[in-house]
């Protein structure tokens, strides 16, 4: 059986057990030649995706997903070892590349930080903030996935982790500024709070825009938001 797969480059491998896909590119569609195993393993990690987003990974059914699929529990359990390895291999390749867009923009800033461009952290910010946004939302269901229904899974706490992850870069970037020039001094749970404030603003962006031009238009009033407003605690 073919099934065809609109705007790809490549089909990604379709679980970790060593299957193997015969690719074909026509006219800037690939085709994909799917044998019983992988066209199974698709009716599964469809039928989770669906499931998991209407109920939760905790309140999905394995045998729900099992009957919505078309496949036994014994078929289900030769593609993923449980329900959460099923939840894990949709959303793991998102997160990673989340904390890959944050690095990225990461390494962005503390170069700008590094030339004493100020006004350039900022644009780099606000750009950062849109990119990803954008890229997120073409990925909204799975992005929705990892955000919001990932409680009992250990991706739990990811926005956390964001947060987290925010607070670090903050603490290092007040540091760098504060041996150039006088800043106000911000404590440590006024940054958390603050970051974690934006961390869902965007989120919220990405889950309930419409389309790519509200994303991008939401993305900038929010970041160039909180970028006055941290101007402002610190004092320039």
């Amino acid at each position: 059986m073919t099934y065809i797969i609109e705007n790809s480059k490549m089909i990604t491998k379709l679980s970790n057990r060593g299957r193997k896909l015969i690719n074909k590119e026509k006219g800037g569609r690939v085709v994909a030649d799917l044998s019983g195993y992988e066209l199974t393993h698709k009716k599964i990690t469809d039928s989770g995706k669906a499931n998991f987003l209407n109920d939760g990974y905790e309140r999905a059914n394995l045998r729900k997903i099992c009957k919505d699929a078309g496949v036994t529990t014994g078929a289900f359990y030769r593609h993923f070892e449980d329900k959460e390895d099923l939840f894990v291999a949709l959303v793991e390749p998102l997160a990673n590349e989340i904390l890959e867009f944050y690095s990225k923009f990461e390494t962005e800033s503390f170069q700008s930080l590094k030339r004493d461009e100020l006004e350039d952290l900022a644009n780099i910010n606000v750009n950062g903030s849109i990119e990803t946004a954008l890229y997120m939302f073409g990925k909204k269901d799975l992005f929705e996935l990892l955000v919001y229904h990932a409680y009992g899974t250990k991706y739990a706490n990811f926005v956390d982790k964001l947060v987290e992850l925010e607070d670090e870069n903050r603490k290092k970037v007040f540091q760098i500024v504060a041996g150039k020039r006088q800043m106000t001094e911000i404590p440590e749970t006024t940054i958390h709070l603050l970051d974690h404030a934006y961390i869902n603003a965007l989120c919220e962006i990405i889950i309930h825009s419409k389309t790519e031009t509200e994303v991008k238009m939401n993305s900038k009033i929010v970041a160039e938001f909180f970028n006055n407003g941290w101007e402002n605690l610190r004092g320039f």
